[in-house]
């Protein structure tokens, strides 16, 4: 089961990976339009999957409603891990690797 995680995340992690932006002192964000909303908000690829990660289980996992509310812990992190990987929760499978890793990264999954 680990094995398979470790390399469906690492599968992920590299499909998802951008080529590094060039940046330089940044004095030229203001002239250039780099900066706000639509340019690089400066935070690297793994810090965007585990955000975003960490929402899909918040919203789809440990919410009020949801079966996992107050007891995701490193003890059923693994069984979460798994359902998340089965398809048992309404996570889109382009959300399914972020919230892997996300676990991977918390839990020690």
């Amino acid at each position: 089961m680990k094995v398979a995680l470790i390399s469906a995340l690492g599968l992920a992690m590299a499909a998802t990976a951008i080529p590094a932006e060039a940046s330089g002192s940044g004095s030229g964000a203001s002239r250039g339009g780099w900066g706000g909303a639509s340019g690089s908000s400066g935070i690297s690829e793994a810090e965007r999957l585990n955000r975003r990660g960490r929402s899909q289980v918040r919203k789809h996992i440990t919410c009020k409603k949801c079966d996992y509310h107050d007891r995701l812990d490193r003890s059923t992190a693994v069984e979460v891990a798994q359902g998340v990987q089965e398809g048992r929760f309404e996570i889109k499978q382009k959300d399914r690797t972020a919230v892997l890793y996300y676990l991977r990264g918390r839990f020690g999954v």
